[in-house]
Parts: structure tokens; C-alpha cells; sequence
């Protein structure tokens, strides 16, 4: 099946090797066949700048450029052109408006060129959800990431932005987002809820603890406000059980499933010396089997972070302690920390 024209994208214009970077987004069922072309226009050469794009097309879509993409980049190179030969033609900014351009190959108002900026707005959320919704999530990233150098301040695209970074997995990214977010909207819970979680994810807990605290200030029955401050302080080593007991007041069903699938039983800053126990000690110690303990750390969340895959002691308690108050096993687990082998004199 021969593939089909989706889109074409540009890239930007780089003003000191007048290289017009562009990319064309193809629709194809075939398993290997190309989803995107990448390509450069060279421009103020001698011949047709587009004809790279013209032998590009013929080659993978056997089709000539269409009409649309013809006129547009004919409109696209005359301004570039008319842009470098002001006085300040090579400054990189002034070429920022290349990157918001997308040209659909039959329909015009799907194209941003010679709309408003506000429609091209519009005409960029649009191409994002399409692509979201089609399961190509970076693309609509990067249409995103386009839109807000039309219109930095739409808090609409920041918070999905934020939101598509961190499924992608990108925590910095999500961050920065979130903060450019709340610098529109000052105290919003939602972002400060994501920023709380991606400070968490980067470990970087007092600021994590002061997010969710600001949540927890103007509303102090936010249960998943309570549930991140309270990872913050476990991950810290402190006491997350007031938080917690909150958590479980407010949204008992979500407390539950968050203390049983996602919660981060780690304790990260560790005091030097502390003592730790081979997996098979552990199964002594708990009264369980050497199997029910492969079992507790891959399904429970029981944290190995020693060396050679041994488990600490102040996470074995802090693991064990929670399990028990939450009811979150089966059967409690009978477990103090040990006495010590050698008690040390009194003077």
C-alpha cells in the first residue's frame, strides 16, 4: 500500500547556513515503511529550492508536492528571504515564527499559514490532540512545545504538556513546564500536585514536601496532598504515618491501593553503620519462607537496597510497620528489631 502525505512540519530556519529544516509526517500500514522524512531546503543558491522536497516525495509517495505545501513554502522562503536581507537578518530570533508553521496537504484550514496567530493557535491544539489521540504522544509534544511559542502564557497546553512529559517519563522537562504553569496560574493544586510528584521522582524531597504542603494549607482534606507528603517524609526517613492516617480518613480506597502498588518503601538518606540482613535472615526473622520473601519484595514493595540484594533494617521496619498499621497483608508480621548481640557497658 503506498503511503499517504499526514503532514508537513518545519523545523526552523538556520540564518548563517540558510538551511530550511522541514519534516513530512507519512500515514502507511506497511511495518517498515518510513513514518517521517526529514529533509533540509537550501536557500539563496542558484536553481529550486523546493526540488529537493519534489525528488523526496517521488521517491517514498510516487506524487508531486502538493499544491498547498507548494504555494505555502513559496510564501515561507519569500518572507525568510525578505527577514535576511533586513539589517538584522542574521539573528536566529527573529525566525522563531518557522517552527509554529504546519501544512496539511488538502485542507487549508488546517494549515497555520496566513491565519491569525490566535487561529494557528488553535489550528496547532488541534493537530496535538489528533496526534495524542492517533498514539503518537512526542508528536504532540512537540506541536505543544510550537503552540506555546505563539502564546506562552496558554495554561491549557502548559498542564496537558506536563502531564504528556511526565508519561513520557520526562521529570525535568515536567518540572519546568509545571513551574511556567504556576507562574500563570500562582497556587493552582493540580500543578502543585504535579510538582510535588516530580520533585519526588528526582529525590529531591524537602522541596517535594514544601509542594504538597502549600496544597495542604489552603486544603487541608487534599488526600493525595496528604499521600505525597507523606512519601516525602518516608523517603526522607521521617514519619509519614500522620499523613497517612489522613490520607486513609479522606480516600480510604485510594489510600489503600497507592500504600499497596505505588508507594516508595526506601528510605534514602541512610545513617552510616546501620545494620543490614541477607534475604534468608529475613525470612528468619519475619517467619516466612525464603520464597515468601521473593514474593513480599516483588508484589509488596519490601525495598533491597544493600549490597549484594540484602535489606536494610531501618526499611525492613519502617516496611514492616506500615504493613501491619495499614492491614495491607493477609496476616501481620510478628517482627521487632533484634536485640543487640552485644549490649555496651554503662559507665
Amino acid at each position: 500500500m503506498r503511503a499517504l502525505l499526514h503532514y508537513l512540519l518545519l523545523d526552523g530556519f538556520d540564518p548563517d547556513t540558510a538551511e530550511l529544516a522541514l519534516r513530512v509526517g507519512l500515514l502507511s500500514e506497511e511495518e517498515n515503511a518510513p513514518q517521517v522524512l526529514r529533509m533540509r531546503l537550501f536557500l539563496g543558491r542558484t536553481g529550486e529550492p523546493l526540488q529537493p522536497l519534489r525528488r523526496e516525495l517521488q521517491t517514498h509517495v510516487q506524487m508531486p508536492i502538493p499544491q498547498i505545501w507548494d504555494r505555502g513554502l513559496k510564501v515561507i522562503v519569500h518572507a525568510i528571504e525578505e527577514e535576511m536581507a533586513g539589517p538584522d537578518g542574521r539573528n536566529p530570533t527573529r525566525f522563531a515564527w518557522v517552527r509554529t508553521q504546519i501544512l496539511h496537504p488538502t485542507d487549508e484550514r488546517r494549515s497555520t499559514l496566513g491565519h491569525p496567530a490566535a487561529r494557528q493557535v488553535d489550528i496547532l491544539w488541534d493537530w496535538a490532540q489528533r496526534l495524542d489521540q492517533e498514539g503518537h504522544p512526542t508528536k504532540a509534544i512537540e506541536l505543544l512545545e510550537r503552540l506555546l511559542l505563539l502564546s506562552p502564557q496558554h495554561s491549557l497546553a502548559l498542564e496537558w504538556l506536563s502531564i504528556l512529559l511526565r508519561q513520557q517519563g520526562l521529570i525535568e522537562e515536567t518540572l519546568g513546564v509545571v513551574d511556567r504553569l504556576l507562574m500563570v496560574k500562582a497556587g493552582d493544586v493540580e500543578a502543585l500536585l504535579r510538582k510535588g510528584e516530580a520533585l519526588l521522582a528526582l529525590e529531591r524531597l524537602p522541596e517535594a514536601l514544601a509542594a504538597f504542603e502549600s496544597i495542604l494549607k489552603v486544603s487541608p482534606v487534599h488526600a493525595l496532598a496528604h499521600l505525597g507528603a507523606g512519601q516525602a517524609k518516608s523517603l526522607a526517613g521521617g514519619d509519614p504515618c500522620p499523613h497517612l492516617d489522613a490520607a486513609l480518613e479522606l480516600d480510604r480506597e485510594a489510600t489503600l491501593s497507592v500504600l499497596r502498588e505505588t508507594f516508595d518503601y526506601r528510605i534514602i538518606t541512610q545513617r552510616p553503620g546501620g545494620t543490614i540482613y541477607p534475604q534468608d535472615e529475613v525470612a528468619l526473622l519475619l517467619g516466612v519462607s525464603p520464597g515468601e520473601v521473593r514474593t513480599l519484595i516483588q508484589q509488596n514493595g519490601l525495598p533491597v537496597t544493600g549490597p549484594q540484594e540484602s535489606i536494610r533494617e531501618s526499611e525492613l521496619s519502617r516496611w514492616v510497620s506500615l504493613q501491619n498499621r495499614y492491614h495491607l497483608l493477609p496476616t501481620s508480621l510478628h517482627w521487632m528489631a533484634p536485640t543487640p548481640r552485644h549490649i555496651p557497658e554503662i559507665h
